[in-house]
């Protein structure tokens, strides 16, 4: 279970691929900006632990995930509401309905059942709820916790409330994917653009070698592909801010 979404825990996976992304980086940084092994060798550990920088990037894709299953959770909820089940019931059985979606390993899947669990403890549904919707850090979940609350509180209507929210994600998430369909050029722009500079370095030292010598061999030519370096990485970062809409 997670405990906080907040919080990440690299994976074997992220830190081999994350790590082997970075060390492509060093190679062709090393060979292409100063053309020494040395400079290779010192980048390496940096290379090994950029993972950990990249935390902020898995926490925001499982968060969006989570937020994906949580749309559809609450549309199985209504359905049941609608059958006219209790709320208590339609959370059993939403796990199976989830299951069936997203598999048995989801996130949401998983907190259905720890709900379910403390449920039969007979803890209330709304305090369960809330404890879920905290840890998520999510607005539109959170948002939708102090809303199912006041109504079961006052005998609100849930299906409808239910209904709202799904409504809201549906617009959000729809408006998500059209960002992203209008910028996916753009994203792919910018990779090529990344990796542009390498390439053009790299032909000229295999056609014109001598021409750019004097940049890997003398003080200033080093400070200045240090300095072409720096403006290169900023580039980056102004692009990624860019294209980063958030809705």
């Amino acid at each position: 279970m997670i405990s906080d979404y907040d919080v990440y825990y690299l994976s074997t996976e992220d830190l081999i691929s994350g790590a082997l992304n970075a060390i492509m980086y060093a190679v062709l940084i090393s060979v292409a900006f100063y053309n020494s092994v040395v400079v290779l060798v010192i980048s390496i550990p940096i290379a090994i632990i950029f993972p950990f920088f990249m935390k902020d990037d898995y926490i925001k894709k499982r968060k969006d995930k989570l937020l994906f299953e949580f749309k559809d959770f609450l549309r199985i909820i209504k359905s049941f509401l609608e059958a006219s089940y209790s709320i208590e019931n339609a959370f059993v059985l939403s796990i199976r309905e989830m299951a069936m979606l997203h598999g048995r390993d989801s996130m949401m899947v998983k907190e259905l059942k720890a709900i379910v669990s403390k449920l039969k403890l007979n803890k209330p549904l709304d305090v369960v709820f809330k404890k879920f919707a905290d840890k998520t850090h999510i607005e539109d979940i959170m948002d939708f916790s102090e809303v199912f609350i006041i109504a079961k509180m006052h005998g609100g209507n849930i299906s409808k409330i239910i209904g709202n929210t799904i409504n809201v994600i549906n617009d959000k998430i729809e408006v998500k994917i059209e960002i992203d369909t209008v910028t996916a050029s753009k994203r792919f722009e910018q990779k090529l653009m990344n990796l542009l500079p390498f390439l053009i370095i790299i032909y000229m030292n295999i056609s014109s070698s001598s021409f750019l010598r004097p940049l890997y061999t003398t003080i200033e030519g080093r400070l200045l592909m240090t300095f072409a370096l720096v403006v290169y990485f900023v580039a980056i970062t102004f692009s990624k801010k860019i294209l980063q809409i958030e809705v």
